[in-house]
């Protein structure tokens, strides 16, 4: 992110905060920024600012108060933040755990106490959640295919948008596994390849066209979809087996 995108995005963090507090007042708990945006993987053409607003209590006449804000941070071009209650944190951990371990790893507060980073996380329930958004999302990819399939930039573009979400499965597919994910995308895509004997060319590819060093028309965007597809499907085989 260059550096008047960033000092703009902390800009409209602060004013978020500022109009949630009083909005909620002794309501709000704590408000963190959680994701690519607090981490090094953040692209602002892809990556959502993604917030968490923890509040002592959540009835629906404490969201109305929120109303405003909500609605201001949408003009933004924002992701809508997630709400939740302290007890809903801890209660919702073990049904949520990629979710929480990624926001557990990639974290900052803006506002209040940290409790996200000792938070507990059970893992009974990963291995099942991994292959359900693997299996949610590649169905969707493959229905969006069909729609877009006659278009070599609507098929990049397919796969630009789709690949943060799979690259973090992935991530989550090898903690299924038992391994320690590396730090990076690419040296993750290295690891997966290492362990299933995958091409992730494709994924390689579409990291070096969102970072700009490789034009989306220099690529054979139905051949590369083929592989895309085949890779991941792949990784649902592997994750079911465990």
């Amino acid at each position: 992110m260059r550096l008047n995108e960033r000092e703009q995005m902390e800009s409209h963090l602060q004013e978020l905060v500022k109009r949630l507090h009083s909005a909620a007042g002794d309501n709000l708990h704590s408000v963190v920024l959680y994701g690519s945006a607090a981490s090094s993987n953040f692209h602002e053409n892809f990556s959502d600012v993604n917030i968490l607003c923890l509040l002592r209590e959540l009835s629906a006449s404490s969201l109305l108060t929120l109303s405003d804000t909500v609605e201001w941070w949408k003009k933004q071009k924002q992701a809508l933040p997630l709400f939740l209650t302290i007890d809903e944190l801890t209660q919702a951990a073990d049904t949520f755990p990629i979710e929480l371990l990624d926001m557990r790893t990639h974290h900052r507060v803006l506002y209040g106490a940290d409790l996200i980073a000792n938070l507990e996380v059970p893992l009974r329930l990963h291995r099942t959640q991994v292959e359900h958004e693997l299996r949610t999302k590649l169905i969707l990819l493959r229905q969006n295919f069909v729609t877009r399939s006659s278009e070599a930039t609507g098929v990049c573009k397919l796969m630009l948008d789709s690949i943060s979400s799979f690259m973090t499965l992935f991530r989550h597919s090898l903690i299924a596994m038992g391994e320690e994910p590396e730090p990076g995308q690419r040296p993750l895509l290295q690891q997966l390849q290492r362990k299933l004997n995958l091409d992730t060319r494709p994924f390689r590819e579409l990291l070096n066209i969102r970072e700009g060093s490789v034009k989306p028309d220099a690529l054979d965007a139905a051949t590369m979809f083929s592989v895309y597809l085949k890779t991941i499907e792949q990784v649902i085989s592997e994750v079911d087996r465990l």
